[in-house]
């Protein structure tokens, strides 16, 4: 799909392309290696294992060497690249799915995290207007713009992702606490005691994984950075403030 677009570029002579990816083309990764307040330059190594942030990965190197391109009336492609992560709205599913099962437990959200994990979420509107400007000045500036990466962020606090979610729930509906947390150990054998299961039924029926260790190693790896880039480079300022989004 991306190598679709791109050719539609050169061929149509759109002169400027600003591609939406994701913190999963970079990590966490089966290294299980934090990253601990990094920046678009820091190194990362490992593999990235889930289908979704190799896809990614695959997209931006697309992306990435499409830059200088030839369009056919002559002129150069340029193109940029913004990693959303985490991003929270009104209507984000997964903290609605949240929500749901708290109410399930009688009000209880309980987290797999572990205390010392960190993660960035951004409000959307503020990942809305980073894209408008990006957009913007990647025609007015293009020179310093093209070829670039930047991180999507706010002023949303970064340590212990739960946190982070639990004040969100806690500020729509107070009813909902912060339960206990749920060990690795423990997931990590459901998720052996399904294979299982799913091996012995699959003749008859074939279940659907609810989680996988590379998913569960995503979750309990820290992965955060602190980057002032888009700022610096096209003005970026969040228009929503934490305790407005």
């Amino acid at each position: 799909g991306t190598e679709n677009v791109v050719r539609a570029c050169c061929v149509l002579s759109i002169p400027y392309l600003l591609y939406t990816s994701s913190i999963a083309a970079v990590g966490p990764n089966t290294s299980c290696e934090p990253l601990l307040r990094g920046n678009e330059e820091s190194q990362y190594s490992g593999e990235v294992e889930l289908p979704y942030g190799k896809t990614k990965a695959m997209a931006e190197k697309i992306v990435l060497e499409a830059n200088g391109a030839k369009l056919s009336n002559g002129g150069t492609l340029r193109t940029c690249i913004l990693r959303a992560n985490t991003v929270y709205g009104e209507k984000a599913a997964f903290l609605q799915e949240l929500y749901l099962l708290a109410r399930a437990r009688s009000g209880v959200l309980n987290y797999l995290e572990p205390e010392d994990t960190e993660r960035n979420h951004t409000y959307v509107g503020n990942v809305a207007w980073m894209h408008v400007l990006a957009a913007r000045h990647l025609q007015l500036k293009a020179e310093l713009l093209a070829g670039q990466v930047y991180y999507c962020y706010d002023d949303t606090p970064s340590r212990k992702g739960f946190l982070v979610r639990h004040q969100l729930l806690a500020s729509a509906d107070p009813s909902v606490r912060l339960g206990s947390h749920i060990p690795y150990w423990k997931m990590w054998l459901m998720i052996q005691l399904h294979r299982i299961i799913r091996a012995i039924l699959s003749p008859f029926w074939r279940p659907q994984p609810f989680l996988s260790v590379a998913l569960l190693n995503t979750i309990v790896t820290t992965f955060s950075f602190e980057t002032d880039k888009a700022s610096r480079h096209f003005g970026y300022k969040p228009l929503f403030t934490w305790q407005e989004s």
